[in-house]
């Protein structure tokens, strides 16, 4: 399995407070280090070019660049399960199990028809030390310019139920909207939280930097007044209730759920895997 890459640069921490920079981030080393990898991922991913060349490669229904395969984003299984434990404690912020207990779990992009369907939500959902934590829910785009990638309404027609709810969502999602409309119904309390999960799918793969830029303001815009964990790609970010930027708590192991070009969650020994092989914390918060 090829070496990890190097975890996340320890960075100075920022203590939560209102600011109104018009950025995503009130750290401006945490935000180069995200936008600095998305510009790369969407160079080598997300142009049209490349996107021709990937759908050459099947996989499971998929493509090894987007959502596939049973395991592949199990790491963050585990940083939940430690998270959900209490043995997660963070300078400024404590534990933060409480803070997610009963969090909408809304995963962004699930390739739905993708072999079993949604193969890594159902690794969330089947998990006891998570799922009983969560209300989960899987989505797709329902794109009207061809019949085959209406996704939602193949779904809908000619697949079996998935085990939990599956929403549609906007091809872009660059504005409050389109994160709340497919789950206001999920948001029975002002204070329910929500983790939000874009991992090998549009918005961390195909999007350019002033739609990157959009999408994480209008998170921060949709649930200001909830507390967020966004797993967006290799990274994991965490905005508290009531503030309006997040804060990169870390990454995982990018060689594994972030991997395009092999299939190395497939090599693992899921039963083996230690906490620190998985995920890389910012040492300035913990």
């Amino acid at each position: 399995m090829p070496k990890p890459e190097c975890p996340v640069a320890t960075v100075a921490p920022v203590k939560p407070r209102r600011i109104y920079s018009g950025a995503p981030f009130a750290n401006y080393y945490e935000q180069k280090i995200l936008f600095d990898r998305m510009d790369a991922e969407h160079e080598k991913y997300g142009k049209p070019a490349n996107l021709r060349h990937a759908k050459k490669k099947k996989f499971r229904g998929s493509l090894v660049e987007q959502r596939s395969g049973r395991k592949r984003l199990f790491d963050h299984n585990l940083f939940l399960r430690r998270l959900y434990a209490g043995k997660l404690v963070f300078r400024d912020f404590g534990r933060l199990d409480s803070e997610f207990e009963g969090a909408v779990f809304f995963d962004i992009g699930s390739a739905i028809l993708s072999d079993e369907g949604a193969v890594t939500v159902r690794d969330i959902f089947e998990d006891k030390q998570i799922a009983p934590h969560l209300k989960i829910i899987a989505s797709d785009v329902n794109d009207k310019s061809s019949p085959k990638t209406r996704y939602i309404d193949i779904y809908r027609k000619k697949k079996e139920p998935l085990p939990f709810d599956v929403v549609e969502i906007p091809l872009a999602i660059t504005d409050a909207t389109g994160f709340l409309e497919p789950i206001r119904p999920y948001l029975s309390n002002e204070d329910t939280a929500v983790i939000l999960r874009a991992v090998n799918t549009g918005p961390d793969l195909y999007y350019d930097t002033k739609q990157v830029k959009k999408h994480l303001l209008a998170a921060i815009s949709a649930f200001e007044q909830r507390s967020v964990l966004y797993f967006y790609n290799k990274f994991i970010l965490y905005k508290p209730r009531g503030s309006n930027f997040f804060m990169l708590l870390g990454e995982i192991d990018a060689s594994v759920g972030t991997n395009h070009k092999e299939t190395t969650w497939e090599d693992i020994d899921w039963s083996k895997r230690r906490f620190e092989d998985a995920i890389f914390l910012n040492r300035a918060y913990w």
